[in-house]
């Protein structure tokens, strides 16, 4: 299966810890998200969606989709981006995991299926991962019962058939060094 995707920035999290919208966090002169989209937009998606929340104001031509419904984190944002295109897949990644390589993302897109990464004691990548369309009533419904947890929507993905796993590397485990304080980036 390797249809369309489109790639999605998840952008819109409190970032309380940081002190300030990472979005907009400056590396080298260049915005979080800023970066993240031309990283992305090398994979060549159907479109590139910005998931952002109602106070943040993004200078870009391409889709912005604020959450529908506030305070549901990074699963509303899946949620709501495989909603607003027509694409079989969705490549989500969150704006602060800069250290994420193209070609490691090329490997999730071009693996033709729902894929995400997962360590060696099971802990999964869920924003940094593809979610095939399909995956998108587990992921309503888990909304619905108000389970927010993406590792628990992910574990379900896997066991429901909807995700592959594809294993973390001892040489890949600084990728998914999130930025959640100023002092880390």
């Amino acid at each position: 299966m390797n249809g369309t995707f489109a790639a999605a920035i998840l952008a819109g999290g409190k970032s309380k810890r940081f002190g300030t919208d990472k979005a907009f966090h400056k590396i080298d002169r260049t915005t979080l998200w800023e970066d993240q989209v031309q990283k992305v937009s090398q994979l060549m998606p159907s479109e590139i969606i910005i998931s952002s929340n109602e106070n943040q104001n993004f200078n870009t031509h391409h889709k912005i989709i604020v959450d529908s419904v506030k305070n549901q984190g990074p699963l509303r944002g899946l949620v709501d981006s495989l909603n607003s295109t027509r694409a079989d897949r969705i490549l989500l990644l969150a704006v602060d995991l800069p250290k994420i390589p193209i070609n490691f993302l090329g490997e999730l897109i071009y693996a033709g299926c729902g894929t995400v990464p997962i360590h060696k004691n099971g802990m999964t990548e869920p924003l940094a991962a593809v979610y095939p369309r399909s995956m998108l009533p587990l992921a309503e419904k888990n909304l619905r019962l108000e389970k927010f947890r993406m590792q628990d929507v992910v574990h379900e993905g896997i066991k429901e058939g909807f995700l592959k796993e594809r294993p973390v590397r001892d040489s890949e485990l600084h990728y998914f060094e999130n930025m959640n304080y100023q002092n880390n980036g």
